[in-house]
């Protein structure tokens, strides 16, 4: 009969990522903090421009910040945990392991995409299998195929035990992001830390003082993975089916008054700076109005003539919750039969449509 297979206690994972975090916590509040900013802005600046050289060159230099904080993130980490003095200022100590840490990031995200074609599982093995491939780089100074070679045989005979500490890591998480997402600051090192209490465990195992994974934990495991990408599934379906268009057709309607009332302001100034309407809505972008609205469930622009030489027009839509005229809506530059311009109604989104009949 064999022996059982020690491996490390998730309990006490959590429970010394937690004194660990006690002793400095400021501190690691600060460097979550300070790395999420820095890497925020470099996101919205590249965001800004995506067209052209600059915009590729921004991409590529926020594509460096973020690996460049990892690599910051995963030294000062290592050093909290290991009681050795680290600042803000380590951050940017390991970036001459940049090349390294990037090359070995591009072979391990090849790695699990492959193994999440391969019928999602094997995919999810692979990411447990290769969870330390970036502390073996920046603590031992590993080669990218090395660090892979590495990570792999610590983790040979522990993944089942790891997979069950990433649940518990996800949970702790999602947890803290109750509340108000300031929960995210506690928890987010302690899981940091745990992480590390692990990466150090599987590095020089204590097998005298392990835990045996049991079949009941396996089970519970399976169950969850399942669980998840059921989840998972259903929120992909959901994001696939949701389009620009409110959910019920109160609310698209609510929003074609809306629209249409915003056209009708956005007419009338232009009307007072020119004399006459404009031809069509495109006329009224981007002095009167940002973007020319469109039909929240078709996507299409709405109907617009102009009459009388540009004195007069009628915009208008179909409402889904109005019987009244086949549910036709609209907003016009005359009161019609009156020959003055209206005034603006700045409620109109929300009344009843009036009992015009329209004239072909």
């Amino acid at each position: 009969m064999s022996a059982p297979t020690y491996s490390f206690s998730k309990k006490e994972a959590l429970t010394v990522g937690w004194q660990r975090f006690k002793e400095r916590p400021l501190f690691l509040i600060g460097l979550f903090l300070l790395t999420t900013i820095l890497s925020g802005i470099t996101g919205f600046v590249a965001d800004q421009v995506n067209a052209g050289a600059v915009g590729v060159a921004l991409n590529l230099i926020d594509f460096a910040v973020q690996i460049i904080l990892s690599m910051g993130i995963t030294l000062i980490v290592l050093r909290v945990y290991d009681h050795v003095d680290t600042d803000y200022g380590d951050l940017l100590e390991p970036i001459h392991l940049f090349w390294k840490y990037l090359a070995m990031s591009i072979l391990v995200l090849a790695i699990v995409l492959i193994g999440f074609v391969l019928f999602i599982v094997p995919g999810i093995i692979a990411g447990i299998a290769l969870s330390f491939t970036s502390y073996l780089i920046i603590d031992r100074n590993l080669g990218p195929v090395e660090a892979i070679q590495e990570s792999m045989r610590m983790t040979h005979g522990h993944r089942w035990n790891l997979f069950i500490f990433g649940l518990s890591i996800f949970l702790l998480n999602i947890i803290g992001a109750l509340f108000l997402g300031f929960g995210l600051l506690v928890t987010i090192p302690i899981s940091a830390l745990a992480i590390v209490h692990v990466y150090r465990w599987l590095s020089h195992p204590p097998h005298e003082r392990g835990i045996t994974v049991s079949v009941v934990s396996k089970t519970t495991s399976v169950i969850a993975l399942v669980f998840l990408l059921g989840v998972a599934a259903l929120f992909a379906i959901s994001v696939g089916d949701t389009g620009p268009a409110p959910a019920v057709p109160e609310a698209r309607d609510i929003q074609r008054r809306a629209d249409l009332v915003d056209v009708k302001l956005g007419a009338e100034l232009y009307r007072d700076a020119n004399g006459v309407y404009p031809e069509t809505l495109d006329d009224l972008v981007p002095d009167y109005l940002d973007v020319v609205p469109t039909d929240p469930l078709t996507g299409e622009p709405y109907y617009y003539t102009i009459y009388a030489d540009g004195t007069d027009y009628e915009v208008c839509t179909i409402l889904e919750t109005e019987s009244d005229f086949g549910g036709e809506y609209c907003e016009f530059g005359l009161e019609l039969g009156s020959g003055v311009t209206p005034e603006i109604d700045f409620g109109a989104a929300d009344t009843e449509p009036l009992p015009i009949e329209l004239t072909p």
